[in-house]
């Protein structure tokens, strides 16, 4: 079942030695525990910085060279022309080295696969409800945080809308800025202190899609992204459901004499930082963390950061069990018990 597995931040990097990547998405979880990636002492762009790139050209897996990362700064006329009148980056302003343990720059390479496989969550279940809670349209600018590869932020776009994506791996944004997306913008960094950097900008909505519950500083990531939103705009996160989808505490089970499948939850209040290894068997030496919270702690770290909670949305899976002894009760239990959270706040 679906349920087993499943997606940003502490500070933006400065340059010179130190670990790579932060808590920048709840993308996909795996199940079991591994010690610490070892931590990489290559260079870190600031946040505003593409990152620096590699001494050897990238090359796709089929061959072919990958597409060139222009630089900030080092953009077309047209999109020089659009930022005209913009304020400028802080480029000087950075915090502390980021927390390896909660990285995805690691698996950066296959979450952008993942994504561009048809059926998944995200293009299935996740995004299109994002998008309509978050009410896109023309002639508003979102922020994306924790943007990942830019997947979401090309949705926003293609429905009109103008982003701005940050998230904390070079690597993924990398990635985001090789799709050439249009009325977009996307950046190294933080989520925790983003409008230290971002702190002229307005923008009419803002969006943290599976990627949470890889945060440790939940409080001021609301705090940040509240500072940066119109009157009014909306917040809308997007969680694994954290009543029935808690790593190492939550479980499938079968009841033959009913035929019925059930989700076994054996801890929910307690908050807690698991370690997840990504490619369980084929890259054990690969992981971040998963926090756990219960949705009572999400709600009031919202109300805390100036957010009025007008609405919340469970949603179920779309995948359908068509053969086996047990299809029947897979599918009820789909129908009722939900894979994601979605709670949307209003800047007061």
């Amino acid at each position: 079942m679906e349920h087993t597995s499943s997606r940003r931040g502490p500070a933006f990097a400065r340059r010179g030695k130190g670990t790579r990547g932060t808590q920048h998405g709840d993308r996909t979880q795996g199940a079991q525990r591994t010690d610490r990636a070892p931590r990489d002492s290559r260079s870190e762009p600031r946040f505003g910085e593409s990152p620096r790139p590699s001494v050897r050209p990238p090359f796709m897996k089929d061959g072919r060279r990958a597409a060139r990362t222009v630089p900030y700064g080092e953009r077309s006329p047209q999109a020089i022309s659009r930022a005209e009148g913009r304020p400028k980056f802080d480029q000087r302003k950075a915090g502390p080295r980021a927390a390896a343990a909660t990285s995805w720059e690691n698996v950066a390479e296959w979450y952008g696969t993942h994504l561009s496989a048809p059926g998944t969550y995200q293009s299935e279940v996740v995004w299109p409800g994002a998008l309509r809670m978050l009410g896109v349209g023309p002639g508003k600018t979102f922020l994306d945080v924790a943007c990942g590869e830019g997947s979401f932020a090309n949705l926003i776009v293609k429905q009109g809308g103008e982003v701005v994506g940050i998230d904390a791996a070079p690597t993924l944004i990398r990635q985001a800025q090789n799709k050439h997306i249009r009325n977009s913008e996307f950046l190294v960094g933080d989520a925790a202190n983003a409008d230290r950097n971002l702190r002229d900008r307005k923008f009419d909505g803002a969006a943290l899609v599976l990627a949470l519950q890889n945060i440790s500083d939940m409080p001021a990531v609301f705090a940040s992204v509240s500072r940066m939103l119109n009157k009014n705009a909306p917040f809308v996160i997007v969680l694994n459901h954290p009543a029935f989808r808690i790593p190492r505490q939550s479980s499938w089970g079968f009841e033959d004499d009913r035929k019925m499948m059930y989700r076994r939850v054996d801890s929910y209040m307690s908050e807690n930082a698991i370690p997840m290894q990504m490619h369980p068997g084929d890259a054990p030496t690969i992981n971040t963390t998963s926090f756990h919270r219960p949705i009572s702690s999400y709600i009031t770290a919202l109300s805390a950061a100036g957010f009025a909670v007008d609405a919340m949305e469970e949603w179920i899976s779309h995948k359908e069990s068509t053969s086996g002894p047990r299809a029947k009760a897979e599918n009820r239990v789909r129908r009722e018990v939900p894979m994601f959270l979605a709670i949307r706040g209003r800047k007061m």
